[in-house]
């Protein structure tokens, strides 16, 4: 997990890892979204890259993902897609 300091004018940097994982670059526009007291960054053209072979699917890339895609077989699925990516922030 990576801290980042609130800074003059209320801009932080995201870290590098982050910014390689979801290939995020200058210029590119995010959605700032306040749920429950988190703030969440969300790329505006999320649906448009494609990630890496070996990349697992971001929690937030999820969302709309399954509707007749075929994508998960059921709720147990997603369920467990979920917890291993919880794992992953631990």
């Amino acid at each position: 997990m990576s801290h980042v300091q609130v800074k003059q004018k209320y801009q932080v940097t995201i870290p590098l890892a982050i910014r390689k994982k979801i290939s995020l670059h200058e210029g590119d526009m995010l959605e700032a979204v306040e749920r429950d007291g988190l703030i969440i960054l969300i790329p505006k053209k999320l649906t448009q890259k494609l990630p890496a072979a070996n990349a697992k699917p971001s929690l937030m890339s999820l969302v709309g993902a399954n509707e007749g895609s075929g994508l998960y077989e059921s709720s147990k699925d997603i369920d467990q897609t979920i917890q291993e990516l919880r794992n992953e922030w631990q």
